[in-house]
């Protein structure tokens, strides 16, 4: 097969012909599709380098086709531009959080088009030269780690093209946006941004705790505290998905941990829960004195989301296991945090426990030991 193939996805007759002669002339080997649901069946038969997709289309549209091909571990990673005449910011922002990697509206010229895809195309050479370096480097790593790199470069990748998406926006549009949408554009930047930071953060906490670089030290602290000042840095991300979160652990309570651990465990069990919670939903976390165990407090993070199904607590629990779903927005979840989170609560003598009904929201708790007096 060739290098740059193409697939096409677009239910107009007329436009759809028209690109693919135009990719034919350039070298481009080309498929075609004429609906969401064939395009979806034709990426996983050719796994082409490229996707370009419509976005209003019957049955299924271009957001379907590609929550549907993130979702899949053989066609996640298949760069993949839009081409539509909705230039709203509310489309902009659900295609970035399925993971689009850019956007080309209609009308378009052949020198728009050919850009946007030579661009796309390189950017995917390069991020894959990279990862056939670091995979190369790191050949006799264990299962978990190898899993970790590639949910991390991967994850990574979606959140910076979001950031990436919108700043090519602001910077070919921004003289003729009105205040409002500017400021907007500007806060949904912060936004992706300040989420993307939190990933990264947690992706480098745990590459340290792989390498054994990563030791608890523990000191007594008011997790009160450290709850709210996690959820201050996810506000932002509440809002957006008009997400009530609230703070019910007691003043001053306190423990015997790391704190930097316990809040990476805090800021990636709400990450998770905003992610699989609905607009509207609501979030708490809690504390008490563990049922079981006198002497350790039990933390937790209570959603009312979309729940988990027993079968899949299971595999999400497991290293091994290759367990990929999709938040509310379409974001996707792998089930790395959760892992994170405990081995971080093992490492502070503690334990993660996780409890959910599906369709009736999660409670994911862990336990610390108590502060001496």
């Amino acid at each position: 097969m060739n290098r740059n193939s193409i697939l096409i996805i677009d239910d107009n007759k007329h436009i759809r012909t028209q690109i693919n002669l135009v990719l034919k002339l350039e070298g481009y080997q080309t498929f075609m599709a004429s609906n969401g649901t064939e395009g979806v069946q034709t990426a996983r038969e050719v796994m082409p380098n490229l996707i370009i997709c419509d976005i209003m289309m019957p049955e299924l549209d271009g957001y379907g086709v590609l929550g549907m091909l993130r979702g899949n571990a053989m066609t996640a990673d298949i760069p993949f531009l839009f081409l539509s005449a909705k230039a709203e910011k509310q489309d902009i922002r659900q295609g970035m959080n399925l993971g689009a990697d850019d956007y080309l509206w209609k009308p378009f010229s052949t020198e728009d088009l050919l850009k946007a895809i030579e661009a796309r195309l390189d950017r995917y050479e390069t991020t894959k030269r990279i990862l056939s370096g670091k995979i190369s480097a790191l050949a006799s790593v264990s299962l978990t780690r190898d899993k970790f790199l590639s949910l991390m470069t991967h994850d990574l990748k979606s959140a910076f093209t979001g950031i990436l998406g919108l700043a090519e926006l602001l910077s070919a549009k921004h003289h003729g946006m009105a205040q409002e949408e500017f400021n907007e554009t500007i806060t949904l930047m912060n936004e992706t941004a300040q989420s993307t930071y939190g990933l990264l953060d947690s992706f480098l906490e745990w590459s340290r705790l792989q390498i054994g670089g990563m030791n608890a030290t523990p000191s007594k602290f008011d997790i009160h505290l450290i709850g709210q000042r996690t959820l201050s840095l996810l506000a932002a991300n509440a809002k957006h998905k008009n997400i009530a979160v609230v703070n019910a652990i007691p003043e001053e309570m306190f423990v015997w941990a790391d704190t930097r651990m316990v809040e990476a465990i805090l800021r990636n069990l709400l990450y998770n829960a905003l992610k699989f919670t609905n607009r509207g939903g609501s979030i708490t976390i809690s504390a008490a004195n563990d049922e079981d165990e006198d002497d350790k407090v039990r933390i937790a993070v209570h959603d009312t989301g979309i729940g988990i199904s027993e079968d899949d607590i299971v595999r999400l629990l497991q290293p091994e296991s290759e367990f990929t779903t999709l938040g509310t927005f379409g974001e996707k979840g792998t089930g790395l945090g959760v892992l994170f989170c405990r081995e971080l609560a093992e490492r502070n003598n503690g334990m993660l426990s996780i409890h959910s009904e599906k369709g009736a929201g999660s409670t994911f708790s862990f336990t610390l030991p108590k502060a001496r007096k």
